[in-house]
């Protein structure tokens, strides 16, 4: 797969590693040269110094053969404006922007942007383990909502396939 990278934190940096190990060619697009340096000394994609919302600097970048691409620069805006320019204009059919302020997410849902919130993900996690139901997950990515729970298998159940369990209103049974 041919992934543009948005941004070289942390967030980007890791991803960009993680992505090239597994064999993807992948393209690291930031506006400060410096950033680059919080890639492996091994990565072996290819870096872009430019603005992210230029569309000489993504074409630079690959974006008119890109397989997906993730925004994630510390800045909402910017996420949002090179999330669009990658689904509208040059049609990537894979597109995921980070987002920071949770009152945005319904921002990039009207343009149809899938989104990870981290900071969702850290209330929801930190939540579970103050109450102490660390048995029960909430993850929102996108506009669904994922709830994970853990529930003990009944005697009742023991020898059933997860297909012949009905596991009630808008709930899946992934596996026991």
């Amino acid at each position: 797969m041919n992934i543009i990278i948005i941004g070289c934190g942390k967030v980007g940096s890791r991803l960009a590693d993680v992505m090239a190990r597994q064999g993807h060619g992948v393209v690291v697009v930031d506006n400060e040269d410096e950033n680059f340096r919080n890639l492996a000394p091994d990565f072996n994609g290819i870096r872009v110094a430019g603005v992210p919302i230029d569309q000489d600097v993504l074409k630079e970048a690959g974006i008119e053969s890109a397989d997906a691409l993730a925004a994630v620069t510390p800045d909402d805006n910017v996420n949002i404006m090179v999330s669009q320019v990658a689904k509208e204009i040059f049609k990537v059919p894979r597109v995921i922007a980070r987002i920071y302020n949770p009152l945005s997410e319904r921002v990039f849902h009207e343009f149809g942007l899938d989104t990870v919130c981290p900071t969702n993900l850290t209330v929801n996690s930190i939540y579970s383990m103050i109450t102490g139901d660390r048995e029960a997950s909430q993850f929102t990515f996108g506009n669904n909502t994922f709830s994970f729970r853990k529930v003990p298998i009944t005697p009742e159940l023991e020898g059933r396939g997860p297909k012949s369990v009905d596991a009630g209103n808008d709930s899946v049974l992934y596996g026991f």
